[in-house]
């Protein structure tokens, strides 16, 4: 076989080249860490890492939409304890007006405690975040949840119904807020209490307990009104109990005499009256559900009855007494949607840690995959970019030797 001079030259270069480029690669190995450079040093593994490093990508995302929830929750929850404490000390004060040997005086220095209180909730109302950002008031956070009427003084709700949702996982959104008439102005959805109230027109000292609620009732979730008449001939005074369902539909009973200290069942719900009342006076009594809820009006009632004198008056001071129970029972209903939209709170808190805990074992899982694709084992690298070394000095060493070989070389 004839070997041509080029042909030797080319070979040995070629020999050199391919070794030096295979030394480069491993050199570009070694000094990034990562055994996958180019795509093309191994296609399968490069294609996994791309989806590894996206799921590790998401991994980071959702914990940092956590911890962005949990803040806010955070501040929520401590706004919430705060509206606790408050509406207690409330319920407080209207547990002392009950006493009866209160002066005017005094019932009006409990007003303006309760003022005081009423303020206080309204500051609450619009607490904001760490960015200014208003807690209550639906996507509207820009914009205070309450305002102020400043003819009326009467604090409405100014948000909306939009709840913020923050996705927290894959699979899991979740709410970092809640709305302000969800936490002032309603019921707890699964409160089955009724609330009584006397007629604003009432002039009769007629006064009630608050009503109690009779499991399997017939008229469980209807509304009733109680009508007084006095006749004017004999002075007997009788009532009519008026039922409306659900759907709206109103019946009215027969007249029933009455006598102070009567306990009225109307199909389920009692109510125990006593005391006299005038003709014409009239007692509502209502599902939660249905009532009017606004913790504010509430308390504007309150302070209201508390500032009017009823001291020597027997229909002023009966008045008073049915303000207070309807609004005892208003304020212990509306502690009870606080306290379970706060217990709303940590749960969704504690679903977060939970999230977070299953979110760190994500990562380690993605990272150990993305590391087994694409890190270097630095022991094989060295050891291999070693044996390149040598076989590109053989290499040179081999070529410089063939080099040298010639048909005129003579020994002298």
């Amino acid at each position: 076989m004839r070997l041509s001079t080029s042909m030797i030259y080319q070979s040995g270069l070629n020999g050199i080249l391919n070794t030096q480029s295979s030394l480069l690669s491993l050199q570009q190995q070694v000094s990034s860490g990562r055994r996958i450079v180019t795509a093309s040093d191994d296609p399968l593994a490069a294609g996994q890492s791309i989806n590894a490093s996206q799921n590790l990508s998401m991994t980071g995302n959702y914990a940092s939409n956590r911890n962005v929830a949990n803040t806010s929750l955070g501040n929520e929850g401590n706004a919430l304890s705060a509206i606790v404490n408050n509406i207690t000390a409330a319920m407080e004060k209207v547990v002392q007006a009950g006493n009866g040997t209160l002066s005017d005086t005094d019932r009006q220095t409990l007003a303006t405690v309760l003022t005081n209180s009423r303020d206080a909730l309204f500051a609450l109302a619009n607490s904001t975040d760490g960015s200014g950002q208003y807690l209550f008031s639906g996507y509207q956070s820009g914009s205070a949840a309450y305002v102020k009427d400043p003819t009326t003084g009467a604090i409405t709700y100014a948000g909306d119904t939009g709840q913020r949702i923050v996705q927290v996982d894959q699979a899991r959104q979740m709410a970092t807020s809640d709305i302000g008439s969800d936490i002032f102005n309603r019921s707890n959805p699964g409160n089955t209490a009724y609330i009584a109230s006397a007629s604003s027109t009432n002039t009769g000292a007629a006064t009630f307990l608050a009503p109690n609620v009779q499991t399997g009732g017939a008229n469980i979730g209807s509304t009733f009104k109680i009508d007084f008449a006095i006749d004017a001939t004999t002075g007997d005074t009788t009532y009519t109990i008026t039922t409306t369902d659900s759907s709206g539909t109103s019946t009215t009973s027969t007249p029933v005499a009455y006598t102070p200290g009567d306990t009225i069942d109307m199909g389920g719900v009692t109510m125990t009256l006593s005391g006299a009342p005038a003709d014409g006076d009239s007692f509502t009594v209502e599902p939660s559900q249905s009532a009017n809820m606004d913790v504010f009006a509430t308390m504007d009632q309150l302070i209201t009855a508390l500032t009017a004198p009823s001291q020597g008056d027997a229909a002023a001071s009966a008045s008073l007494r049915n303000t207070l129970t309807t609004a005892a029972r208003k304020l212990a209903i509306n502690l009870d949607n606080v306290s379970t939209v706060q217990a709303s709170v940590g749960a969704r808190q504690n679903e977060l840690d939970a999230l977070d805990s299953t979110g760190s074992q994500r990562k380690l899982t993605d990272t150990k995959v993305l590391s087994d694709l694409t890190d270097l084992d630095y022991y094989s690298a060295v050891s291999a970019l070693t044996l390149r070394q040598v076989a590109l000095q053989a290499s040179m060493a081999a070529f410089s030797s063939i080099q040298g070989v010639s048909l005129f070389s003579m020994n002298k």
